[in-house]
C-alpha cells in the first residue's frame, strides 16, 4: 500500500539518521578526550619536558647542597653533646670551646640555608604558571626541598641563646663559689685583727659580686633569676656591713665607739639573712645550664631528622613511592618532608 510504504521509508530514514548522529557523537567525544590532556599531567608529559629539564638540573644541585647541610647540622649536634658532657664534668674550657665552635657552625648553616632558599626561589619556570610548565614530580621535588631547608630556620638563634645561657650559668657558679670562699677569708683575717688586710680581701669578693650581677642580667633573658638576685643582694648587703664594721674598728683606734656598736649590730643582722651555703644555688644554676644545652641538642637532632627525611624522599623514585602521582605543597609544619613520590634526579643522587 502506498501510504504504508511512505511511513516505513520515513521510519527507516529516521533510524539511519539516529545511527549516524550516534556514531559522530562517539567519535567527537573521543576526539575531545584525546585533546583534553593539559600540560603538567602524565598524559602529556612531553608538554613539560622542556621546562622540567632545567628545573631538574637546579633541583639536583639543591639536593646536593641539602646533603652537605645535613652533615653540618649533624656536626652541630655532636658539638652540643660534647658541650653537655663538658658541663656535667665541669670542664669549662672544653665547654667554652664547644660553644664557640657551635656558634661559628650555626652561622655557616644559616648562611648556606639562605643560599639554598634563594636557589629554589629562582628555579627555571618558577611563577604563577608552574602547574602548566612543570610536571607534578618537579613541583613535588621543589616543595620537598623548600620544606627541608625551612627546617633549619632559627637554628643559629637557638644555639646562641641556649648555649650562651648555659655558659653564663656556669661562670656564675664559679663566681659565687669563689666569692663565698673569698669572703670567708676576709672574715677570718678580720678575726685575726688584720682589718686593713681583711678590707682588701673583701673588696675582691665584692668585685666578684659585681661581675655576677652583669652575668645575672644576661641570664635574665632566658630564665627566672629571682632566687639568684636575692642571693646576690643579700651577699652585697653583708659584704657592705662587714666592710663598715672593719672601717669603724680602724677609725676607733682601739676604742669601742657607737659607730662600732651600730656596725656590729648591722653585721649580725645581715649575716642572719645569708643562706647557710651556696650548694642549692649552684645546683640551680647547673640545672639551668644543662637544661639549655639539652633543649639545643634536641632541637638540632629534630632538624637533622627532618633534613634527612626530605633527602630520602627526594632520592626515592616516583614510581616506587605510595603516592607517586600526587602533587601539591607538603605541610612543612608537620615535617620538613611530608608526602611521598619525589622524582629521582638524573644524576642518581
Amino acid at each position: 500500500m502506498p501510504g504504508m510504504s511512505r511511513f516505513l521509508l520515513r521510519a527507516a530514514l529516521a533510524v539511519v539518521w539516529l545511527l549516524i548522529v550516534a556514531v559522530v557523537s562517539v567519535g567527537g567525544a573521543g576526539l575531545v578526550a584525546a585533546m583534553a590532556n593539559q600540560p603538567g599531567t602524565p598524559a602529556r608529559a612531553e608538554l613539560t619536558d622542556e621546562s622540567d629539564a632545567p628545573a631538574a638540573a637546579a633541583l639536583d644541585h639543591a639536593q646536593g647542597e641539602l646533603v652537605d647541610l645535613t652533615k653540618d647540622v649533624e656536626r652541630l649536634g655532636e658539638l652540643g653533646r660534647g658541650a653537655l658532657t663538658a658541663l656535667v664534668s665541669s670542664d669549662f674550657a672544653t665547654l667554652d670551646a664547644a660553644v664557640a665552635d657551635g656558634q661559628t657552625l650555626a652561622q655557616a648553616i644559616d648562611t648556606r640555608s639562605a643560599q639554598i632558599r634563594e636557589e629554589l626561589a629562582l628555579l627555571p619556570g618558577t611563577g604563577p604558571n608552574e602547574a602548566l610548565v612543570w610536571s607534578p614530580d618537579t613541583i613535588q621535588r621543589r616543595d620537598l626541598a623548600v620544606a627541608a631547608v625551612a627546617a633549619t630556620g632559627g637554628l643559629e638563634v637557638a644555639w646562641a641563646r641556649l648555649a650562651a645561657g648555659s655558659t653564663v650559668a656556669n661562670r656564675l657558679t664559679v663566681l659565687l663559689t669563689d666569692h663565698d670562699t673569698t669572703a670567708g677569708k676576709a672574715a677570718a683575717t678580720g678575726r685575726d685583727l688584720k682589718f686593713a688586710a681583711a678590707l682588701k680581701i673583701l673588696a675582691t669578693a665584692q668585685t666578684m659580686l659585681d661581675q655576677a650581677k652583669t652575668l645575672r642580667d644576661a641570664l635574665a633573658n632566658t630564665v627566672d633569676v629571682t632566687t639568684l638576685t636575692q642571693w646576690i643582694d643579700r651577699n652585697v648587703e653583708y659584704d657592705a656591713a662587714l666592710a663598715n664594721l672593719y672601717n669603724a674598728t680602724i677609725a676607733g683606734k682601739g676604742k669601742v665607739t657607737k659607730a662600732m656598736k651600730d656596725a656590729a649590730i648591722a653585721e649580725r643582722k645581715a649575716r642572719d639573712f645569708l643562706p647557710s651555703n651556696t650548694s642549692g644555688l649552684v645546683i640551680i644554676l647547673a640545672e639551668i645550664g644543662r637544661g639549655g644545652l639539652n633543649q639545643a641538642v634536641i632541637g638540632i637532632e629534630e632538624t637533622r631528622a627532618k633534613l634527612q627525611a626530605a633527602i630520602d624522599r627526594l632520592s626515592t623514585p616516583a614510581s616506587a613511592a605510595p603516592d607517586a602521582g600526587a602533587s601539591g605543597a607538603p605541610d612543612a609544619g608537620a615535617s620538613a618532608a611530608p608526602g611521598d613520590g619525589a622524582e629521582p634526579s638524573p644524576s642518581g643522587s
